[in-house]
């Protein structure tokens, strides 16, 4: 069974130079999820990207995935950038 794409606009982040990018996932673009997940993710159309989608923990609700500087180069994207990213879950 297929699963839904779940589509919504996010800021590229990174916290220092020397660590990867990464987008936040809101829970509510989430609902139900509470552990890891593999997902093909698109970034302004660009992709598909297989990211594992996790949950940020420490106390937080929201989720999130890295992203290397090649998948940020094919999106034409850089830290600070919004971009939409749409999410597919993958069953494997």
């Amino acid at each position: 069974m297929d699963q839904p794409c779940i589509p919504f606009s996010a800021r590229i982040l990174r916290k220092e130079a020397f660590l990867p990018r990464y987008i936040v996932v809101k829970p509510e673009y989430v609902p139900g999820r509470t552990a890891a997940f593999s997902a093909e993710v698109t970034l302004n159309g660009a992709g598909p990207f297989r990211r594992n989608i996790r949950p940020w923990g420490k106390g937080s609700d929201v989720f999130f995935f890295n992203l290397t500087q090649s998948q940020c180069e094919k999106a034409g994207l850089d830290t600070g950038d919004i971009c939409l990213v749409t999410i597919t879950p993958t069953t494997s």
